[in-house]
């Protein structure tokens, strides 16, 4: 399995560990899909290969989405000239999904500024309020970041973030800062400890998601992360 792919199963694995939307494999597809409205940025159909091109394209056909037409996020480099003879376009705003992944060779110590909280209290208030969300959306954090399996973090009061491992992966769960505290390197030292508690755990790669672009791409970056931008395409 290629790092790509691994990073891939591993998100999967986490986002069915939470429960919070429906996940399933089909024809080696790892297909994501959410009931509400506001949450169907979330449709997606990952794992897509040369070989199962074609059937990612009749699984994003199906009436099991219920009207919210799933992206379809392919590997870079991958021919996807038949995506537009089948009525794709590229996903918008960037036309691509960020996935940052990082063997775990070389890793500082942890932090000692850092603690594991095993309560979901205060680690939830920080991390919502840092991520200044509302309704259905942080109904869904608040899911994903109380599942079972999910270790949390704290920096302080100011900044909370999340660690999950399947296998051999860890995959850098939901990370936020308080707004009055942004700026101040809390998220590089969470992300940092991340990595060294997962290494510590026995595994071999990190995997993180963030959008194109922004800053959260940069720290990971920053961090030693390889940033693969994938091509996301949807139908209008």
């Amino acid at each position: 399995m290629t790092e790509l792919a691994e990073a891939e199963r591993a998100l999967h694995d986490r986002t069915r560990l939470s429960g919070a939307v429906e996940a399933w494999e089909e024809d080696g597809l790892l297909a994501v899909r959410a009931d509400s409205v506001k949450l169907r940025f979330l449709n997606t159909i990952n794992g897509v290969t040369e070989r199962n091109l074609a059937a990612a394209i009749r699984l994003a056909a199906s009436p099991r989405w219920r009207g919210g037409a799933p992206v379809i996020i392919v590997p870079p480099g991958l021919d996807t000239e038949v995506l537009p003879d089948a009525g794709f376009v590229p996903s918008v705003p960037s036309g691509h999904r960020l996935l940052a992944t990082r063997p775990l060779e070389d890793v500082p110590p942890p932090d000692p500024g850092v603690a594991e909280t095993l309560g979901t209290g205060l680690f939830l208030k920080v991390l919502l309020d840092g991520y200044q969300s509302t309704g259905a959306i942080s109904r869904l954090i608040a899911v994903e970041h109380s599942a079972p399996g999910i270790r949390r973090f704290l920096l302080g009061n100011v900044a909370a973030a999340a660690l999950s491992v399947h296998g051999t992966t860890a995959v850098l769960g939901g990370a936020a800062t308080l707004p009055e505290h942004r700026g101040e390197g809390a998220q590089r030292r969470l992300l940092a400890h991340r990595v060294a508690v997962a290494a510590g755990l026995g595994c071999r790669l990190a995997v993180a998601t963030a959008a194109p672009d922004s800053p959260s791409a940069a720290n990971l970056a920053r961090s030693g992360f390889r940033l693969h931008l994938r091509p996301a395409w949807t139908q209008p």
